[in-house]
């Protein structure tokens, strides 16, 4: 689920800045979406534990990787452009901040 923010980040009421990335991380969601498809019919096969959680942990790093591309793309972007206009560059890098405090959580 995808929380609205209260924030303003630059590009977040238009567009993301992941424009550049839009279709590799399209594709590596698709794929993770069939990882998940995967892992749940392991469980209705009552597939041996480890290979389950292998699975989701290929599932978990695959998000990861594709949540680093778009805070790179966001850092790159929304972040830079509030820095240089510095009208909302505190409030966008402590909302950069509190995404990656539950990333690492």
């Amino acid at each position: 689920m995808v929380e609205e923010n209260s924030l303003d980040c630059q590009c977040s009421q238009q567009q993301g800045s992941y424009q550049e990335h839009k279709k590799k991380i399209l594709d590596g969601l698709r794929r993770v979406e069939g990882q998940v498809r995967g892992v749940q019919r392991m469980v209705e096969e009552e597939r041996y534990c480890v290979d389950v959680l292998n699975q989701i942990t290929a599932a978990r790093m695959a998000l990861a990787r594709l949540a680093m591309i778009v805070l790179d793309d966001h850092a790159k972007g929304c972040v830079s452009k509030a820095i240089q206009e510095k009208d909302s560059a505190d409030s966008t890098i402590e909302e950069m901040m509190d995404v990656i405090r539950k990333m690492l959580q």
